[in-house]
């Protein structure tokens, strides 16, 4: 389906309600607005459960343990150069 939008004063985008329905778009759904060259913007829908599924997909078997321990590791050294008092 391709269909014409007007922006309002407020800046937003009203989403035809044929596809609304079609696309089983409900109030709070979530989009990603991507902006490209040339004028042109996508909006993709942001799926948290899919999104969750393949992040554990990618780190399936991979040891995040030594990331872990450097974070925690920066985190110390921002802490006691932000509040040097504290880690006295």
């Amino acid at each position: 389906m391709v269909t014409v939008v007007t922006i309002d004063k407020a800046g937003r985008i009203v989403i035809p309600k044929e596809t609304r329905s079609a696309q089983k778009i409900r109030p709070g759904t979530k989009f990603l607005l991507i902006e490209g060259r040339g004028g042109r913007m996508w909006l993709q829908r942001l799926d948290a459960d899919e999104i969750a599924r393949r992040i554990r997909e990618e780190l399936e078997g991979v040891d995040l343990q030594p990331i872990v321990e450097k974070v925690k590791a920066e985190m110390d050294r921002l802490a006691r150069e932000q509040y040097p008092a504290a880690s006295r």
